[in-house]
């Protein structure tokens, strides 16, 4: 994830990292008109510098990166589901509860009417919670400590049968005060699994549902939020249906820091992407079977597709080892849109282009 700063830096500035891109990435930002910083292994003395990170945790000290005791307190209470339920209050439509140990949830759960979610205090991606569909879920009680992290934790109704679209508004935060940017739209699996979002094109129409009531939540926040805190956040949220009504829940959670939707605002602003063109981020699996060579598989891509494909984070670490993830940087039409996405994951995922060891 440290290398999505590399395509939203000027060539002047340093990008800190636990490990160097590899030559063929960083040629790679250059070929596709990005201004990629100069990579800087973590440790390396610099002086006098801004420090911009994914969440506000550390302070520069004698060229080292040194946590800050009280931006680090701030920056959990902001990003923490369990503060999140008092920031959401009166503006979720989804029952929530804090659960706070193992015994509170094993009594919530022989009451709770199914299906509901249990969240980990700190997460992301949509990757640390857990679904209880019916009673026969039991089992995914062992599964607390490993996906949750123990408790506290948060128990929300959940919807994802009839879930239908996913968005994240995006906001600069500055004394307590929020300025919009943008909305995007997410891909959300089955599961609640974050798999890409995307800007651009004509307005959705969903916009003038969820809008006012994200609007709503905000001017609620004004007290909540430390005027100490400076920098991005984006507000998540999604649309489902009950009966033969559409519902709009505002907030499902927040994010204080650079977001991946945040990552493809400013790619999309750095390339000057005209509006009618969309803009997507794919979070793509290695696929499971063989070994892929994904420097061929984006030329074909783009030439069978007639679109631009940037790779913005390594498939493998230096040494080859596969990465679990990688995040592709796409462009096309609306009318090619559903056609470039279903393609671009099917080829990547299914192992299609890819050497069999």
């Amino acid at each position: 994830m440290e290398k999505l700063f590399f395509p939203i830096t000027n060539e002047e500035d340093y990008v800190l990292v636990e490990e160097l891109p590899s030559d063929e990435l960083y040629s790679h930002w250059k070929e596709k008109g990005f201004t990629p910083g100069i990579p800087t292994l973590v440790g390396s003395l610099l002086q006098e510098v801004t420090l911009v990170e994914w969440g506000k945790r550390h302070v520069w000290e004698d060229g080292e990166l040194v946590v800050d005791p009280i931006q680090f307190e701030m920056v959990r209470y902001l990003n923490s589901k369990v503060t999140q339920l008092d920031f959401r209050k009166n503006h979720s439509p989804l029952p929530a509860k804090l659960i706070s140990s193992e015994e509170h949830l094993f009594a919530d759960l022989e009451e709770a009417k199914l299906p509901v979610v249990l969240k980990s205090e700190f997460g992301l991606a949509g990757r640390n919670h857990i679904i209880f569909k019916t009673p026969s879920d039991s089992w995914k009680l062992s599964q607390i400590n490993k996906r949750l992290f123990g408790f506290p934790i948060v128990c929300e109704d959940w919807v994802g049968e009839s879930r239908f679209f996913d968005f994240s508004t995006l906001w600069d935060v500055k004394e307590s005060e929020f300025f919009y940017l943008t909305a995007t739209n997410m891909w959300i699996d089955h599961d609640g699994g974050f798999r890409g979002i995307r800007i651009g094109g004509s307005h959705s129409g969903y916009e003038a549902l969820f809008l006012p009531k994200v609007y709503d939540l905000v001017k609620d926040l004004k007290n909540l939020i430390p005027s100490e805190y400076a920098g991005p956040c984006a507000i998540d949220g999604f649309l489902y249906r009950d009966s033969s009504n559409t519902v709009v829940q505002p907030v499902s959670e927040f994010n204080f820091r650079y977001s991946i939707g945040r990552i493809l605002w400013e790619v999309r602003k750095k390339r000057n992407v005209k509006s009618g063109t969309i803009s997507g981020l794919l979070v793509l699996p290695y696929p499971k079977q063989g070994k892929l060579k994904e420097w061929e598989l984006l030329k074909k891509l783009e030439t069978d597709l007639n679109c631009d494909l940037v790779l913005l984070t390594p498939v493998r670490d230096l040494t080859g080892k596969a990465y679990q993830n990688a995040v592709l940087y796409f462009e096309t039409t609306a009318d090619k849109e559903s056609t470039v996405v279903e393609s671009i994951w099917s080829t990547w995922t299914e192992g299609s282009f890819s050497e069999t060891i």
